[in-house]
């Protein structure tokens, strides 16, 4: 009896040995992703990445990192020698990240944007997924956009970052607008060439104009405020898309009391994730199933 007890006991010892010994191993095989931005606590972005990563079966370890522009750099470094393979980058990080990388793609060159970092041979590989977010999401909402008539409201990073692909769905037009109206020129000026190749009329708003847009987009994060003043008086659309998600914005009120079709930003976040997942893992996730724990 006694015999069979230590055999028993030595089973036992070997089980739990090996049971760690899985363990171990499954977090060594996690693979190493974070969302960097300032302020981050927000992010819905780790839940979407793990949700997407349990459809093939990847073992993800997916970090949100508060970044200040200022340690910007040195935080990098260190996530390259902790063995991180891919970082997402949101604001106010994307346009350091495209003058930090050592290596980018040609849309995230063009874009001067970056908000999808592959760290491979202990490179920085910037890419950008957000112009592809928005195209993605507006086609899944069933808004059309070649041979339409589209306004972009803002001039920043965040307009910038989705031209590249909006003017290849080839729309008859797009206007521009933003509070500081020579930053709308110099946008129409260095997006003139793509626009030129893709047969798109580039103009800047005039305010006088009585205009019916089959798409407004608003890009400017003031939107977030209760400042409504950013928005030209008479606009009038059929679909209007805010590129900011999680709370009612003047923008979206304004679509509202324009009896408008209208969306958030909650879908472009979700597309531009899945797009930044594939570069990743060469994976393209299902996007439909998120929304429901999201």
């Amino acid at each position: 009896m006694n015999k069979m007890h230590q055999i028993n006991s030595k089973i036992l010892i070997y089980v739990h040995q090996a049971i760690r010994f899985i363990i171990n191993k499954m977090t060594k095989l996690k693979k190493k992703f974070a969302v960097l931005g300032h302020p981050i606590s927000h992010s819905l972005s780790p839940k979407i990445h793990q949700h997407f990563a349990t459809q093939f079966g990847i073992h993800l370890d997916y970090q949100p990192i508060d970044v200040e522009s200022t340690n910007f750099k040195k935080i990098l470094s260190g996530l390259k020698q902790e063995g991180y393979e891919g970082l997402n980058i949101t604001l106010p990080l994307k346009n350091l990240a495209y003058e930090i990388c050592d290596e980018l793609s040609p849309k995230a060159d063009y874009t001067k944007s970056v908000n999808t970092i592959s760290i491979k041979n202990n490179k920085l590989i910037g890419d950008t997924t957000d112009g592809l977010g928005l195209v993605t999401d507006l086609l899944t909402k069933n808004v059309s956009l070649e041979n339409k008539k589209i306004l972009v409201i803002g001039a920043g990073g965040a307009s910038n970052g989705v031209m590249c692909d909006l003017i290849s769905q080839r729309p008859q037009s797009i206007f521009l607008t933003n509070r500081t109206i020579t930053k709308s020129h110099d946008m129409s000026e260095y997006w003139s060439s793509l626009a030129k190749d893709n047969n798109v009329l580039l103009n800047i708003l005039n305010l006088k104009e009585d205009i019916t847009f089959d798409l407004i987009i608003n890009a400017t994060s003031s939107s977030l405020g209760n400042d409504s003043a950013i928005f030209p008086e008479n606009l009038n659309g059929y679909f209007w898309y805010d590129m900011m998600y999680g709370k009612q914005t003047p923008f979206l009120l304004k679509a509202e009391q324009n009896k408008a079709k209208f969306s958030d930003g909650l879908g472009m976040l979700v597309e531009q994730a899945a797009a930044a997942f594939n570069i990743w893992h060469h994976q393209k996730p299902d996007t439909k199933s998120i929304y429901q724990i999201l």
